[in-house]
C-alpha cells in the first residue's frame, strides 16, 4: 500500500503546474517563454474586471486616432467584443487571426477558444502606426503567464478601464496593486465626471486610485446607454465618447516615445 502523500508536496506540484513546470525522465523543463518584436510604438488597454467596457475604450482611442492604428484583441474568441464591430472581413491569416476593418481602423482577433494566455499566437507584423493591445484576460492570469502579453502588461504604457461603481473601484485599486506600475499606467473610468460621483464613490477612492486622480492619470467616460445594451456594433461611435477619449491616447502615446522596447520579452 502506498504511504499517502504529504499536503505540501501536493501543494508544490499545484504550484509547479501553474508555473508550467514539469518533471520528465528526472529532469525539470518550463514552457518556452514567447516573445513579440513590434516596430510600432504600442499600448495595452486591460479591463479591472471583466465586461467594464475595455474593448469599447480601446476602439474609441482607435477611432481617435490621426494615424494609422490597429487594434489587436488577445482573449479566446468566445469571450471576444469586436465580433460586430467591423464593417469588412479580410480573412484569417496563417497564425490564426482574424482581420477586419471599421472605417480606417484594422481589427485583428484571435480564432480559437484558448483556455491559456500562453495559447496565443504573437501578433503579426504591420504597417500601421500605432497599435492598441485589447488584453481580454484576466490581469491575474497574465501576470501569472509565459506570455507576449505578460510582457508588454510589463513594459508597454497601459490603460486599465473600470466602471464608476463601488466594487469597480475596488477593481481597478486590486488591479493597479498588481501591475505596480503608478508612473506609466492610466486609468479609464465609465460613468459620471469626478465632480458627480456620489460620496459612496469618493470614499471608494483609496491612496492608490486617489493617486491616479492626483496625478492627471484618471479620466472618467461617459457611459453609453444603447452600446451597454448591444455592445459595439458597425454603427459609428457617438461622438462625445470618442471626444473622452482622446486625452488620455495623447498622454499614452506620448509616453511611448521613451518608452518603446525594440523587443517585448
Amino acid at each position: 500500500m502506498r504511504s499517502p502523500v504529504p499536503v505540501e508536496e501536493l501543494q508544490r506540484a499545484w504550484s509547479a503546474v501553474q508555473a508550467g513546470e514539469f518533471r520528465t525522465n528526472n529532469s525539470s523543463r518550463r514552457r518556452g517563454v514567447s516573445t513579440w518584436t513590434p516596430t510600432e510604438p504600442t499600448i495595452v488597454v486591460a479591463g479591472a474586471a471583466g465586461r467594464v467596457g475595455a474593448s469599447t475604450v480601446a476602439v474609441s482611442m482607435a477611432t481617435a486616432c490621426d494615424r494609422s492604428v490597429r487594434v489587436v484583441e488577445s482573449g479566446p474568441m468566445h469571450t471576444t467584443g469586436l465580433a460586430a464591430a467591423t464593417t469588412a472581413e479580410l480573412g484569417v491569416t496563417d497564425t490564426g487571426w482574424r482581420r477586419g476593418t471599421r472605417d480606417r481602423v484594422l481589427i485583428e482577433r484571435t480564432t480559437s477558444a484558448f483556455d491559456r494566455v500562453d495559447d496565443v499566437p504573437t501578433p503579426e507584423g504591420s504597417d500601421c502606426e500605432l497599435t492598441i493591445v485589447d488584453a481580454s484576460w484576466d490581469l491575474n492570469q497574465v501576470i501569472r503567464a509565459d506570455s507576449w502579453l505578460t510582457s508588454l502588461i510589463s513594459d508597454a504604457p497601459m490603460l486599465i478601464v473600470t466602471v464608476a461603481t463601488v466594487p469597480g473601484l475596488r477593481a481597478l485599486d486590486t488591479a493597479l496593486q498588481m501591475t505596480a506600475r503608478p508612473h506609466d499606467t492610466w486609468c479609464a473610468v465609465l460613468g459620471p465626471s469626478l465632480k458627480k460621483w456620489p460620496k459612496a464613490l469618493r470614499t471608494a477612492a483609496n491612496p492608490r486610485v486617489q493617486t491616479a486622480i492626483d496625478t492627471g492619470r484618471l479620466t472618467t467616460i461617459p457611459t453609453v446607454p444603447t452600446l451597454a445594451m448591444t455592445g459595439l456594433t458597425t454603427d459609428p461611435l457617438p461622438p462625445h465618447l470618442v471626444t473622452a477619449c482622446t486625452p488620455v491616447l495623447g498622454q499614452l502615446v506620448e509616453h511611448t516615445k521613451g518608452n518603446h522596447h525594440a523587443e517585448l520579452r
